[in-house]
């Protein structure tokens, strides 16, 4: 088995962990806590409040014996403060959410505003305006490396084109039925760290597949069987063996702990071409064993996939509840409401 570093080198010169911790989900600072105590060193949060809460990795960071020189820690710009001078406004909310004087990486969230995210204003100018305050944050020693998440290929290209400073980090979703080629190509032709999110499958449940095609194929299943690891340790080392790094999370300190334990075991060169064989792969086409019998039902038909992904320990207020039956919970809800 070839030896993988448990970190990476920027182009910036800074160390990257290449297992860091996803801080999606509003995640409080308990669970945060654990996966400080469980030994992450990378963070990765944003200033999307609606999917994450920065305040509560600062307190975590703060209650605990680790030192922020140890951490590396990672923050987004929301999209509707695109532009060069709100950029620069809104850098320095993070450093007082999270606590630091600097940031290890700040990467522009999305190129553009999409759906209802950024509100009826439009942001001040582009990702190409943001990028220039990112490289002035770097430059100043605010930020060790900059970079963007999910951009697209050419939108990657038109960027290094342009930039002064070149991205440090391109971040985007991949797992083994969506492998982003294009995009890993371009940071392999650039020195550029590509670091993948939603590595087991959770992006599926927002495509209306209806279980996690991941953690369920049974080409993990297999690979797993041979490894004596989880489908989801073999998801997240096929992709560190690719040089990709991963940010899994989990409320859960046994899944938090498995997440990291990635550099004992191996994958064959079969076992990642097998996986690799995989992208683009139809989830409709996977064919799943019958579910045991239930005795109550799901309130969204998402619920397998999000049972599959773990958000029956991330998120049991809702998913004990709505999702009772895949989260093998209906005995539970059926004493409650007799309550």
């Amino acid at each position: 088995m070839a030896a993988i570093n448990t970190t990476a080198t920027l182009s910036s010169g800074a160390l990257m962990p290449m297992v860091g911790f996803g801080c999606a989900g509003q995640l409080g600072r308990t669970t945060l806590g654990h996966a400080l105590a469980a030994g992450y060193m990378l963070f990765d949060t944003a200033q999307a409040t609606e999917w994450y809460a920065e305040p509560e990795l600062g307190a975590a960071i703060r209650a605990s014996n680790v030192s922020r020189e140890s951490l590396f820690l990672t923050s987004k710009l929301h999209p509707r403060d695109l532009g060069e001078q709100s950029t620069l406004k809104a850098f320095p909310r993070s450093l007082a959410s999270l606590g630091t004087s600097y940031l290890d990486a700040f990467l522009l969230h999305y190129p553009r505003c999409f759906g209802n995210l950024c509100g009826p204003m439009p942001a001040e100018g582009t990702w190409r305006d943001s990028w220039r305050a990112l490289e002035s944050l770097y430059e100043r020693g605010e930020v060790r490396a900059i970079g963007v998440s999910n951009f697209g290929a050419d939108e990657l290209k038109e960027l290094i084109g342009l930039a002064r400073v070149k991205p440090h980090i391109v971040q985007s979703w991949m797992d083994p039925l969506h492998q982003e080629r294009p995009v890993r190509e371009v940071c392999r032709q650039h020195g550029i760290l590509f670091q993948a999110y939603s590595t087991l499958g959770t992006q599926w449940a927002g495509q209306g597949v209806k279980f996690n095609p991941v953690l369920r194929h049974p080409v993990l299943a297999r690979i797993a069987a041979e490894v004596g690891r989880s489908a989801a340790q073999v998801a997240l080392r096929w992709a560190v063996q690719h040089g990709v790094a991963v940010i899994p999370r989990s409320s859960k300190p046994s899944h938090m702990a498995a997440s990291l334990a990635l550099f004992d075991f191996g994958l064959t060169d079969e076992h990642m071409r097998d996986i690799d064989n995989l992208d683009g792969a139809d989830p409709a086409s996977i064919h799943l064993p019958p579910p045991p019998p239930r005795s109550c039902e799901d309130e969204n038909e998402a619920c397998g996939s999000w049972a599959d992904s773990g958000e029956c320990e991330n998120n049991p207020g809702y998913m004990h509840d709505a999702c009772a039956a895949s989260c093998d919970m209906c005995e539970e809800k059926k004493k409650k409401l007799e309550l």
